[in-house]
């Protein structure tokens, strides 16, 4: 890596050849290659083109392809906002820029779904569980009050099952009269702001305020609404595995309904409510550690922002809360709000996410 970027650095003018030819021809309008002269293998492979180098380094560190928007199809890469200057270890950021360095790292799982699981639900239990705490970060805890949490290792890791869900200020020219025009406040392609746009502005907020975040901008839709929650279970295990100090993961949606007051003034600018969503079911483990941890997260947004949240749901569901003390899922706002609306909402919500972290207050401590 530091030879390719040294080569971009050192680069000599082109030669003449190598420049565009302009030719009678280029006066009617169409558009002409530049002409390429023949170079030896081994001047192209130390000395590559701008295009070649780019996508060389961003192969080999992957953080290098955090760039351009958010929907980029190819866009595999967790984006690990690293707090500093923290006393993590230099090896620890090799390892989240280079996949294959990391401890125990695994292929990527191939994308595969049950069709005999009801609509919404994932997978049940893992055959195997993942590695345990003591295991998670051999390092020293930092001095009550450090800035940096953690050490800077990873203590939030966050995934959207429900990628395309965006909000009304994205449409202005759609009239929402019925919930087929709700449906329609969505962006499948991400050429418009979503709620993946709106993660990533919480874990930024989140790394501002001393807490390494993980994040994932996947789309989890290309099988359909149905296997939604089998994809960004994958996601989710993915976290977890090449961020095992994670302790806090975080689905974030956007509410559908319709008729749901989602708006609150606070210091006279409209906010997002924000609502916590936990699975409960016998079935499922560490739901009353998420239900918990989820309850005393929305109380401390209330402490600090009356009516900036509203009650929690706790259906018969999974929604990929078995894989974490402390798995939980959030919905900012509904349809209707404003994405600037969201944009305030998580600011408050990384404030008291940060607060409780900082007290240790979280499931797992």
């Amino acid at each position: 890596m530091a030879a390719t970027v040294g080569l971009l650095v050192n680069r000599r003018p082109p030669d003449s050849g190598s420049l565009p030819a302009m030719t009678a021809r280029a006066s009617d309008g169409r558009t002409h290659e530049s002409e390429r002269t023949e170079e030896s293998f081994w001047t192209a492979l130390f000395r590559p083109g701008l295009p070649t180098a780019r996508q060389m380094l961003r192969r080999a560190v992957p953080a290098l392809a955090v760039r351009g928007p958010l929907g980029e199809p190819d866009d595999r890469v967790l984006r690990f906002l690293w707090t500093g200057p923290g006393p993590q270890r230099p090896q620890t950021l090799f390892q989240a820029a280079l996949p294959f360095l990391r401890p125990g790292a695994l292929p990527e799982e191939p994308m595969t779904v049950d069709p005999s699981l009801p609509a919404g639900e994932s997978p049940g239990p893992e055959p195997r569980p993942f590695p345990p705490a003591a295991a998670e970060a051999p390092f020293p805890r930092p001095e009550p009050g450090a800035t940096v949490l953690n050490d800077g290792l990873p203590l939030v890791g966050i995934y959207h099952t429900h990628d395309y869900e965006a909000y009304i200020s994205e449409f202005p020219d759609l009239a929402v009269t019925s919930d087929q025009d709700l449906q329609r406040i969505a962006s499948y392609d991400h050429s418009k702001r979503t709620i993946v746009d709106i993660g990533a502005i919480l874990a930024r907020r989140l790394r501002d305020l001393g807490v390494t975040a993980v994040h994932a901008p996947f789309k989890h839709q290309e099988l359909g609404y149905e296997y939604a929650y089998q994809s960004s279970r994958n996601t989710a295990r993915r976290i977890l595995r090449e961020a095992p100090t994670v302790k806090v993961l975080m689905d974030l949606h956007r509410d559908g309904n319709m008729d749901l007051d989602s708006t609150v003034w606070i210091d006279g600018q409209p906010v997002a409510r924000v609502r916590c969503v936990i699975g409960v079911r016998d079935d499922l483990t560490h739901w009353q550690e998420n239900l918990a941890f989820c309850n005393r997260l929305m109380e401390k947004m209330e402490e600090a922002n009356p009516g900036i949240t509203l009650p929690t749901l706790t259906p018969q569901a999974r929604y990929n809360q078995d894989l974490l003390p402390g798995a939980i899922l959030l919905e900012i706002g509904n349809a209707l709000n404003t994405f600037e609306e969201a944009e305030r909402a998580v600011y408050y919500l990384a404030d008291a996410l940060v607060e409780l972290l900082r007290a240790g207050e979280y499931p797992g401590k």
